[in-house]
């Protein structure tokens, strides 16, 4: 257990190291955090993951639509749900990836999802 600690530790300073980070928003306020890494895996149930991975696809597969769309045929700007300004002034909208089609349509190959268990274990 003394090494897994330990590691942990030499992680996380190798992380702070290369800028492994992400940001989150608070009250409007932009703030960068250290990832959070920890050695000990949390074990979950073959029936708990199982419902997991379906929503963690969902959600995967809807951020990929979500940019195909605004990349492409825009159809959330066409139908009033998201208005224009809110994605063309956002910091992570790309201009030069209009027309861009990747391979398979997978525009996030990586996704950082947050997992939170609710007080009746769901």
């Amino acid at each position: 257990m003394d090494k897994m600690i330990e590691n942990r530790g030499a992680v996380n300073k190798w992380m702070e190291r290369f800028g492994v980070r992400f940001g989150v928003y608070k009250n409007g306020v932009f703030k960068e955090q250290l990832f959070p890494f920890d050695a000990i895996p949390r074990v979950i149930s073959k029936e708990d993951w199982d419902y997991l991975e379906r929503g963690l696809i969902q959600r995967v597969d809807a951020l990929n639509l979500f940019l195909n769309d605004i990349y492409h045929e825009k159809e959330i700007i066409k139908d009033g749900i998201i208005p224009a300004e809110f994605i063309y002034s956002s910091k992570g909208y790309l201009p030069e990836c209009e027309g861009v089609s990747p391979i398979h349509n997978i525009y996030s190959h990586i996704s950082g999802i947050d997992l939170v268990q609710a007080k009746d274990n769901r």
